[in-house]
């Protein structure tokens, strides 16, 4: 399938690693050429390169979203380089994992900084440009914890600012749509990358595989019964960038395995 997207220009944070990663890939094949954003140069480096070797057009840009100096300047850049960002993938990792005894009330407001003022700063930078052109694809990588806090690992901070995110987003999404833009969250569940192994290592005491599926079946409760692959969460990524994608938008869609348990 052509998705339409072949020449457009991509900012994606996060594009280093993971899930990130293979949708960076995912979307230089098909002809999008991509800024890798990220903070750590040595990973930029490494993915943009591995993007080149399969003939992708891929840039890197070293920044952190979390600064809103940073999100203007990476933006820039991408502009003079390939040209005006119409496709952009925004995420932050951060977690400081505790109940809600255990957690210092200005974890709460960094935690809201990080989670959704990074999205503030990227919206402001990239959505004049998408109007100009009557088009844009906005997707936020957000956490299933927006919509069902999760108890059983302790994400007191996370499950109280990430719904900000989505009810940002939800407003964006229904101011711009009459642009030719589309926003929307995709919801991992529990994805196989290496950041969620050192979660369940440092706090659950899981190092195996084996040990793994069985506490995903028998302590998180996931139907699939597994972890997800990151391949399976990028494949979304890229087809709400698409141009088949454009009636989609103010979504939350989660990829889970089955775990959120509303029929909603």
């Amino acid at each position: 399938m052509d998705l339409g997207i072949a020449g457009k220009v991509v900012f994606f944070t996060g594009a280093s690693k993971g899930m990130g990663r293979d949708a960076a890939h995912m979307l230089a094949a098909e002809g999008a050429q991509v800024a890798v954003v990220a903070r750590t140069k040595t990973d930029i480096d490494d993915a943009v390169e591995s993007i080149r070797s399969q003939g992708g057009t891929a840039i890197g840009i070293a920044a952190d979203i979390t600064v809103e100096a940073d999100v203007q300047r990476a933006v820039a850049e991408t502009g003079r380089t390939l040209g005006t960002p119409l496709i952009v993938i925004g995420q932050t990792k951060h977690n400081i994992p505790g109940d809600f005894a255990d957690v210092e009330s200005d974890s709460y407001i960094e935690s809201f900084r990080i989670y959704t003022m990074s999205q503030v700063y990227l919206l402001h930078a990239v959505l004049p440009g998408m109007k100009d052109a009557g088009w844009g694809r906005y997707v936020h990588i957000g956490s299933a914890t927006a919509k069902e806090p999760e108890g059983a690992i302790h994400h007191a901070l996370a499950n109280t600012t990430r719904p900000s995110t989505v009810g940002l987003l939800k407003t964006v999404a229904d101011e711009y749509a009459q642009y030719g833009i589309t926003v929307n969250t995709v919801a991992p569940g529990w994805i196989a990358t290496q950041n969620a192994f050192d979660y369940l290592e440092h706090n659950v005491g899981l190092t195996t595989e084996d040990q793994r599926r069985t506490w995903m079946r028998e302590h998180a409760r996931v139907p699939a019964a597994r972890m997800g692959r990151p391949d399976e969460i990028a494949s979304l990524i890229v087809y709400l960038c698409s141009h088949q994608a454009g009636y989609i938008t103010g979504n939350w869609i989660e990829v889970d395995g089955g775990h959120h348990r509303s029929a909603f």
